[in-house]
């Protein structure tokens, strides 16, 4: 794997000097460069698999089994209530009214 690393650091140097017009003399420089953008590429890469990794770890928790049908489990939420112990429930709708509705628009 060093090898490997190695030649993509050369490469890299090499497009670095060609991309500089060619100069003679500045090897060390690109070299240098070189090993630093392949060095934050792998950490770019590192940090993309351990975030995929995390986020396929919560993808994979399982829920808890069903209890006793129709029991409420342990992290079933509780209705709400006020200080003075009233349910914050909404209110039943109103019945509907008989009757027959009549078509909006302009009267005669």
């Amino acid at each position: 794997m060093q090898s490997d690393r190695h030649a993509r650091i050369g490469e890299r140097a090499y497009q670095i000097w060609v991309a500089e017009g060619r100069i003679d003399g500045r090897h060390d420089e690109h070299w240098q460069r070189a090993e630093r953008e392949i060095a934050e590429e792998e950490l770019r890469v590192a940090a993309a698999l351990a975030n995929r990794a995390a986020g396929a770890a919560k993808t994979t928790r399982r829920r808890p089994a069903a209890t006793a049908a129709g029991a409420k489990t342990a992290g079933a939420k509780k209705p709400r209530t006020t200080a003075s112990g009233t349910s914050r429930a909404t209110p039943a709708a109103p019945a509907r009214r008989g009757g027959r509705r009549t078509p909006a628009g302009p009267s005669s």
